[in-house]
């Protein structure tokens, strides 16, 4: 047996299973900390069970990547993969357009329609949804989640862990600080610092993280 894991069987995960389908790539199934999934059969593959199947299998065989649409998660997933010596693929629909002249991490999953233009680079382990744009030489950070039909102008820097709400917008220039949330339909005119949570048109900082992610 060799292919893709997935690591984790919920809804994001079954996305990133049909992207790695339509690049005929070989998805071998998923693994879930929840028990009640092990065994189970999801969208004709298999849940093999929990971490502790990597125990069991030759790791160099199978590459993973992250099934979450959280940034926090994801980090840890990937933090527990390379425990393992685990190596990681990339996820990129066939219906999206990426530039040939943009960077690219590894674990990075990106949606259907949405566009990475000339110059953009985007970090490890990055999820990019649906019909979002990251307009040219704007970069993303490890672990950023953005959620459909973001938009971000160019020259964008947006840092670790960042959480960016469906239909937010970012202007030209602007910096976004590490795991801060910028609310759904936000526009961000200013930077924002780290560990805030930005909502509104401007947007403006409601709630500072007083933990670390």
């Amino acid at each position: 047996m060799s292919g893709v894991v997935i690591i984790g069987a919920g809804a994001h995960g079954r996305e990133i299973a049909e992207i790695l389908n339509a690049n005929r790539a070989k998805v071998a199934g998923y693994i879930d900390d929840d028990p009640s999934l092990h065994n189970q059969t999801i969208d004709d593959l298999p849940v093999f069970g929990d971490w502790n199947w990597f125990d069991s299998v030759e790791r160099s065989e199978f590459k993973v990547i992250s099934g979450s649409g959280f940034s926090e998660t994801r980090k840890r997933m990937a933090e527990r993969a390379l425990e393992l010596g685990l190596q990681f693929t990339n996820a990129i629909s066939p219906l999206a357009y990426v530039s040939s002249r943009a960077e690219l991490g590894t674990g990075i999953a990106i949606y259907p329609y949405a566009v990475v233009c000339r110059g953009a680079a985007i970090a490890s382990h990055a999820l990019i949804n649906a019909a979002s744009v990251i307009s040219h030489d704007t970069k993303l950070d490890a672990y950023v989640t953005i959620n459909p039909g973001v938009n971000l102008a160019g020259n964008v820097t947006v840092g670790e862990g960042c959480y960016l709400g469906i239909g937010c917008s970012v202007i030209q220039g602007i910096s976004i600080g590490e795991w801060s949330t910028v609310g759904a339909g936000a526009a961000v005119i200013r930077d924002l610092p780290d560990r805030v949570t930005a909502v509104g048109v401007p947007a403006q900082v409601i709630r500072s993280k007083v933990t670390s992610a």
